[in-house]
């Protein structure tokens, strides 16, 4: 609270509270009323004197004194003298000078306090300035504004200009005459700011996708001359990345952080792409699995689904699929890629399978299965010896026509003697009719008869030449023709198509010199693809026959089991019929070897008309 003087009670403000011009009126008319008493009490008392003498060091001067017609003597001036120095002669004059003087004194105080007062209060500065508004970085040289500040009373100094963000230092000196609230007339130093400019966090602009190459993102909102790029800022593989921002010193982010943020960026995967390269398989007994092979951009797993595990599996192993058949019928493989590192999922692919299987029913299953599975080596999975399968037998043999004629033919071996005569095929004989064994027999059957066109082994009746050079062979048979172009009027070409298309050659080894030899040079291969059995082959055992064959020769499997070597006329069944062998007589010139009625091994004339029973592989 204010302290107030003692004799005109004047408001005296504390150093420490602010300039009130309500407080200085109040003081100034205070004074002005107490300086107004004051003169107007002077002035009663000069106005109560004017009939009196005015002293002039105690005396009345010598104009105010009355005309005397004596001249003074000593004697009165010395009376009045002593008279005006006695204090009590003028008692009540003196006591009213006092008061007056008194008076006087006490107005000339107050006079000089309320000045010195009034001064006081207005050369004291009671605020400090201060930055008036704000400032944000802009680049450029840049002032602040004040709160508080008149260039009459004090000097600016200090720091008054800056262009970067941060906290610079001005100073305030009173000027003469001067001083602050406290008394004191030095310089303050007073604060003021260039706040950082505001930004935007920069953002991905627009996409990347991989290329196999490295890439860096282009930004939003980056300016380099405001921040600075850090992180992670280029890549090759698709993914996300992380970039970092840094504001310079004249910035701020827009939340007001000037520290570091961290950006997500990303490249994107590419299309995926998936390429097969084949659409379509045939399994087969003779070809049971196959592969695919994925073509795919990128590292994305391959998956594949059969749409019948019943027919066919698959399996994957790195870009290979493997299709295996079950079973008969048809299945689709879809092949799938999933995303990988840098590519998308592309579309599926399939591939259709047909799986054509045997059954163990070896009349089920078509000439071009048999074969498969032939090639295969697998006919003894599926078939055994003695299976038949019907075959029609239509067209000109010779001189004999049979037509549409359903005969089995039935296996006599699997892969028989294949180290000279050929792997991978199986052995049938022609024929029976139901399960009995019969023969072809011309009109001419059981006769001896020359030229051409007869179910002989030759035209004449001579074993010259053996197998090799016989009519039977070459004409009857077809076999210097072959199944997909066969000699006319042979009974190769009145086969079924369908066991042409899939009928295989056969090196058989024989007598071919015949002429009643009995050496091992006489035992050559020929190449057949019809063929009548040698002896040896039939019955385990060499008679009439050259005594070398053998040496190349293994019985079939099927007589080998015991099976009957009698036939019969495949025109009337009930009747026995002899067969032809290739096997030509060693001790003479004009036989061949052949099975008799009662199924034991016998010669013939080589002009005599017998049964056919030939021997095929496929």
């Amino acid at each position: 609270m204010a302290n107030k003087t003692t004799n005109y009670e004047l408001v005296k403000p504390l150093a420490s509270e602010f300039y009130d011009v309500e407080v200085q009126n109040g003081n100034m008319d205070k004074i002005d009323a107490g300086m107004k008493a004051n003169a107007d009490g002077i002035k009663a008392l000069q106005d109560g004197q004017k009939d009196k003498a005015d002293l002039v060091e105690g005396k009345v001067p010598a104009e105010q004194l009355p005309a005397m017609d004596y001249e003074a003597a000593g004697t009165a001036a010395s009376t009045v003298k002593a008279h005006n120095e006695n204090e009590a002669a003028h008692p009540y004059l003196l006591e009213q000078i006092g008061t007056c003087v008194t008076a006087a004194q006490n107005a000339q105080t107050a006079a000089d306090a309320a000045l010195e007062a009034v001064s006081s209060i207005a050369f004291t500065i009671d605020v400090v300035p201060t930055q008036s508004g704000a400032l944000t970085y802009n680049g450029q040289a840049q002032s602040p504004s004040w709160n508080s500040y008149n260039p009459d009373t004090m000097t600016l100094g200090g720091v008054t200009t800056g262009t970067n963000a941060g906290t610079y230092t001005a100073t305030f000196t009173p000027k003469d005459k001067y001083k602050w609230s406290d008394g004191t007339t030095d310089a303050k130093s007073v604060t003021w700011t260039i706040g950082k400019a505001s930004m935007a966090v920069p953002s991905q602009s627009g996409t990347l996708t991989y290329t196999g190459s490295a890439q860096s993102p282009s930004w939003s909102n980056y300016d380099s001359s405001k921040m600075t790029l850090g992180g992670t800022t280029s890549g090759t593989n698709a993914g996300s990345y992380n970039a970092t921002f840094t504001p310079g010193a004249n910035y701020k982010w827009s939340d007001g952080e000037t520290g570091a943020k961290t950006v997500a960026w990303t490249i994107g995967k590419a299309a995926g792409s998936l390429s097969l390269n084949k659409t379509s398989m045939s399994l087969t007994a003779a070809k049971l699995t196959d592969t695919i092979t994925v073509t795919r951009a990128g590292d994305g797993a391959i998956s594949a689904t059969s749409s019948d595990t019943g027919v066919a599996t698959v399996s994957v192993s790195g870009t290979t699929v493997t299709v295996t058949a079950v079973a008969k019928g048809s299945a689709t493989i879809t092949v799938k890629v999933a995303a990988g590192t840098n590519y998308s999922a592309p579309a599926n692919k399939t591939c259709s399978v047909e799986i054509t299987l045997p059954t163990s029913t070896l009349t089920d299953n078509s000439w071009a299965t048999i074969r498969e599975v032939s090639s295969a080596g697998k006919g003894a999975n599926y078939w055994a010896v003695g299976d038949m399968k019907a075959i029609v037998i239509n067209g000109k043999i010779g001189n004999t026509t049979i037509s549409n004629l359903s005969i089995n033919v039935f296996i006599l071996g699997f892969n028989h003697n294949s180290a000279k005569e050929g792997s991978n095929l199986i052995h049938f004989q022609i024929g029976k009719i139901g399960t009995t064994a019969v023969g072809l027999c011309d009109s001419s059957y059981n006769s001896n008869v020359s030229g051409a066109g007869y179910f002989h082994m030759n035209d004449s009746n001579t074993n010259v030449g053996g197998w090799n050079a016989c009519t039977k062979r070459k004409t009857l048979y077809g076999n210097s023709g072959t199944p997909s172009s066969p000699v006319s009027n042979s009974l190769m070409a009145a086969l079924p198509s369908d066991l042409l298309a899939v009928m295989q050659p056969v090196t058989k080894y024989t007598d071919n010199t015949g002429n009643a030899t009995n050496t091992a040079a006489c035992v050559t291969a020929t190449t057949d693809y019809l063929f009548d059995l040698a002896g040896f082959e039939v019955f385990g055992s060499r008679s009439y026959a050259n005594s070398y064959e053998q040496n190349y020769q293994l019985q079939y499997d099927y007589y080998k089991a015991g099976n009957s070597k009698i036939a019969y006329n495949h025109s009337a069944v009930s009747t026995a019929v002899r067969w032809g062998l290739r096997s030509p007589n060693y001790n003479n010139n004009y036989n061949f070897c052949s099975v008799t009625t009662d199924g034991a091994i016998y010669d013939t004339y080589a002009y005599r008309s017998l049964a056919l029973r030939p021997g095929f592989a496929a």
